[in-house]
């Protein structure tokens, strides 16, 4: 049985009974410095990530998708998500109108579910790859149908915000009060009305534990299964050599530990937003306000998850040779494009260009292939036989 609805009462002879906010100029400060950084950090993390897997056939690998399709998503956080979260803070009240209010609910949980969901895929793809070889094949278009089947399912659950927040406005005497609110559907519970405390936990409950935890539990048995594995059949290396075997199973393993790395740091950066929505829900009075202590802690969680967006482009170069070279590819490209035109007026302004047969024997003779391979380290190049 659902409540009777509640009635809008003028307040409008009423002078505004809260209080209104005094951030000291140093908090603003810092909390500014803090996401502009982060906001930086993201964004061009992940824009080079994007760019070095679309830029290179041999960086197109299963994984490198998965990864891309990550990128995306926290590319979405950096965009939107973070920089709102600081003005919702500093602000009195929700000053970002009626559209953000609901647009900005919708695409936070959208994107937290689908680096969730991407990163489960990525444990699942890796799993069958090291454990049962033979049994895998994954093809470029069973991977697009595995991220469309990734962004299908976050949006689903992504647009449960979009039909529960809403904007509102209220006047009084002295402040027009503007606030972004969730509205949930209400029932009567022992012959009292819930205020849609029930259905906001039902969501949240599926959004922490189905959507969060059981992923994350799922994900950490799954790596330390292939951990082992790795660890206990490795291939001995003989007369001194490491056979091709031992040296492709050494890259897997490389890889398994910078996706186990960016497993870590996401639980340890959603794990404190998690809690503080489980507090909020489930205190005990909730007709009282919330301490003191909950709103900074609340944003510094919003903030620590909003980090992982930056970090994960740094794991990738910290433990992936091949996006540390992806990048040097990147920005050897983007000088010769830019010194290409100077290039051309020095040869058009009367520089003699070497003859090919003069321009042959100022170097060594190099085919092309023996060129590519000379850059490469051994494991880079294994990885693309």
């Amino acid at each position: 049985m659902s409540c009777p609805e509640n009635r809008e009462f003028d307040v409008s002879g009423f002078e505004f009974p809260g209080k209104f906010k005094d951030i000291p100029q140093w908090e603003l400060a810092a909390k500014i410095s803090v996401v502009v950084i982060l906001e930086l950090l993201a964004l061009t993390g992940n824009i080079l990530v994007i760019l070095i897997v679309l830029q290179s056939k041999k960086m197109r690998t299963t994984t490198n998708l998965y990864l891309l399709n990550l990128a995306i998503a926290d590319l979405f956080v950096a965009i939107f998500p973070m920089w709102i979260a600081v003005f919702d803070d500093v602000s009195d009240g929700w000053i970002l109108g009626g559209f953000l209010c609901k647009f900005n609910a919708c695409l936070q949980v959208t994107a937290m579910c689908s680096s969730t969901f991407t990163l489960l895929v990525i444990a699942g793809d890796r799993f069958f790859a090291i454990i049962y070889p033979l049994k895998s094949r994954v093809t470029q278009r069973k991977v697009s149908i595995m991220v469309t089947g990734v962004w299908l399912a976050a949006i689903a659950v992504g647009l449960a915000p979009l039909f529960t927040y809403t904007y509102k406005e209220r006047r009084w005497s002295n402040y027009v009060e503007k606030f972004c609110t969730d509205v949930w559907p209400t029932y009567m519970i022992d012959q009292k009305c819930d205020n849609g405390l029930t259905s906001k936990r039902a969501f949240w409950i599926m959004v922490s534990v189905v959507l969060n935890w059981v992923p994350m539990i799922v994900m950490t048995i799954l790596y330390t299964i292939i951990i082992i594995n790795l660890r206990f059949n490795r291939v001995l290396p003989s007369s001194g050599e490491l056979s091709l075997n031992a040296i492709h199973r050494r890259s897997k393993s490389k890889v398994v530990k910078m996706l186990f790395s960016v497993l870590i740091v996401f639980m340890i950066c959603t794990v404190p937003f998690q809690f503080t929505k489980l507090y909020e829900l489930y205190r005990e009075d909730q007709s009282e306000r919330l301490p003191d202590w909950y709103t900074p802690f609340y944003f510094s969680s919003i903030i620590l998850m909003y980090t992982n967006t930056a970090a994960n482009p740094i794991i990738y170069g910290g433990f992936n040779e091949n996006f540390r070279n992806g990048f040097k590819v990147l920005v050897n490209r983007i000088s010769k494009r830019q010194g290409h035109h100077g290039m051309s007026m020095m040869n058009g302004a009367g520089k003699a260009r070497l003859s090919l047969v003069e321009d042959l024997r100022t170097r060594p003779y190099k085919t092309p292939v023996d060129t590519q391979l000379s850059k490469m380290s051994m494991e880079t190049r294994l990885s693309i036989l």
